[in-house]
């Protein structure tokens, strides 16, 4: 058995023990509804950044999806990115044909 702790916005701690089972090659743990309604979380798929701190404690914090493309793109440094694409990829065009236009985009 596995105990975890499930940490609220408003600062209420839920405990609850739930068991730790193999499925496929992992292991998974089956949240109850209810623990998930307090924590905000629906029926659709969510994903979350997992850690593990000092106290071997297993953590799972619901991932923010970015609010625009600023901020999905936070952190990426495009020259990096367009360095190691040429290093991986010499001699090769950075254009791709995509065939002839069809639709409203002809130009």
């Amino acid at each position: 058995m596995l105990r975890y702790k499930c940490f609220l916005k408003k600062g209420l701690e839920i405990m609850r023990t739930v068991n730790l089972k193999q499925w496929g090659n992992s292991m998974a743990v089956r949240l109850p509804k209810s623990v998930l309604t307090q924590a905000g979380i629906g029926n659709s798929p969510t994903v979350f950044d997992i850690s593990v701190n000092n106290d071997k404690e297993i953590i799972l914090r619901k991932k923010k999806k970015p609010k625009n493309l600023k901020e999905l793109f936070k952190g990426f440094d495009y020259k990096k990115y367009w360095a190691e694409w040429n290093q991986e990829h010499s001699g090769k065009s950075k254009e791709i044909n995509w065939g002839e236009s069809v639709g409203r985009e002809k130009f």
